[in-house]
């Protein structure tokens, strides 16, 4: 069983083209979506297969927390009808791919983060509240094989926090039958200072404002890496039931931050159940 019909193997002498044609291709988008041409065509238009549904999470209280809260998660997709059906990995952005070339697929990601609040645990008493964050950005995936995928995200933040992050994967997928799909692969997260010192560093302000850590500045680096496996299956063609667990080790200036060497730990385990349907969207 295979994961994609229209799979062939990636020719590794043509991939730096690939790229240099995708980002040629994604600049002219971007230009004629901003220019003064009214009727240039609209990449959106066409047929597409929605994705929609919902999942509990059980994740860290906040990043870097040794106690666990549970939370409930949306689940969206979406890809052009009549395309080989996708995986997504449960960490995977909310993607829109805009250049699909050979096994090579590039587009635009979003990714939601929640509020932290001083209330929500003692150990952020002075550290002040961060505000809901939309994490925009792009992505690129490739296929290498039939059952192994490699993955990119960039995000910038808008709200909360104002920081830049970048997730990278690996993915073996396995379909055992039409109905199954499992996935375990390593992760690795890179963020910069802004996003660091917003959730775990600690100014002379906080301490000021009733905390009890001591100083901290991180600077960007590695912020964790990680295992992820996933297990997905089709009750219907329309509705699927998966789930995932996930480990992170905290890393670099990260893991030496007060916050969770004092109140928290760098192991970070979670986990999710969800439902989801799909159906098809016609865009004019």
């Amino acid at each position: 069983m295979t994961l994609n019909s229209r799979f062939r193997p990636l020719n590794h002498n043509r991939f730096p083209g690939l790229m240099l044609c995708a980002g040629l291709a994604a600049g002219g988008f971007a230009a004629s979506a901003s220019g003064a041409q009214a009727q240039s065509t609209n990449v959106f238009a066409g047929g597409w297969t929605m994705t929609i549904g919902a999942e509990g999470q059980v994740v860290p209280q906040f990043e870097g927390a040794k106690n666990y809260r549970i939370r409930p998660m949306p689940i969206f997709s979406l890809q052009r009808s009549g395309s080989p059906t996708r995986f997504r990995a449960p960490d995977d952005g909310i993607r829109i791919g805009l250049i699909e070339v050979e096994n090579v697929r590039v587009g635009a990601v979003g990714k939601f983060r929640g509020r932290r609040a001083e209330s929500d645990a003692a150990a952020l008493q002075g550290l002040g509240n961060v505000g809901f964050t939309a994490e925009i950005g792009g992505f690129a995936e490739i296929w290498a094989t039939q059952n192994f995928r490699l993955s990119a995200e960039m995000r910038h933040g808008i709200g909360g926090h104002t920081g830049v992050l970048a997730d990278v994967g690996a993915d073996l997928v396995m379909r055992p039958d039409m109905q199954w799909t499992l996935s375990v692969g390593p992760r690795l997260s890179w963020s910069n200072a802004e996003y660091n010192r917003t959730y775990f560093g600690v100014t002379r302000e906080q301490q000021a404002a009733g905390s009890r850590l001591a100083l901290h500045s991180p600077g960007s680096g590695v912020r964790s890496l990680g295992f992820v496996g996933s297990a997905s299956y089709a009750v219907t063609p329309d509705w699927t039931v998966q789930a995932f667990a996930r480990y992170d080790r905290l890393a670099g200036d990260v893991r030496t931050s007060p916050l969770v060497q004092t109140h928290g730990s760098p192991n970070q385990f979670s986990a999710g159940f969800g439902l989801s349907y799909s159906f098809s969207a016609d865009m004019r």
